[in-house]
């Protein structure tokens, strides 16, 4: 565990800090988001209970691409956007919007 000491009083005070590892889930998400492609044929195979945490992954990394076609196989019936309504985002979730126009020129319904 990092410790740090701090003599700024004359007295020698130690500070630890906790380290928490990232879950398995999320080191597995990071990983197969590394590779696009992968991360996009991955989608079929993914369990359900995977997109929600995945599609955060993707979408604060950026992955356009792959957001395009997590909303096109999106499995719920619902794709809650409000929280994720920052202009510092507005370029990912263009990448969204484009997913939801190309699910609905394609008049397929989600899985």
């Amino acid at each position: 565990w990092p410790l740090s000491v701090d003599w700024g009083s004359g007295i020698a005070t130690i500070k630890m800090s906790v380290w928490n590892p990232l879950r398995l889930r999320d080191l597995a998400g990071m990983n197969l988001l590394k590779d696009e492609a992968s991360a996009i044929t991955a989608l079929e195979y993914l369990p359900t209970e995977l997109f929600p945490p995945l599609f955060m992954e993707a979408f604060y990394g950026s992955h356009r691409e792959t957001l395009k076609a997590m909303v096109q196989a999106w499995p719920f019936v619902h794709l809650p956007l409000g929280g994720l309504m920052q202009v510092s985002h507005v370029g990912t979730l263009q990448a969204v919007l484009d997913g939801l126009d190309i699910l609905l020129a394609q008049r397929v319904h989600p899985r």
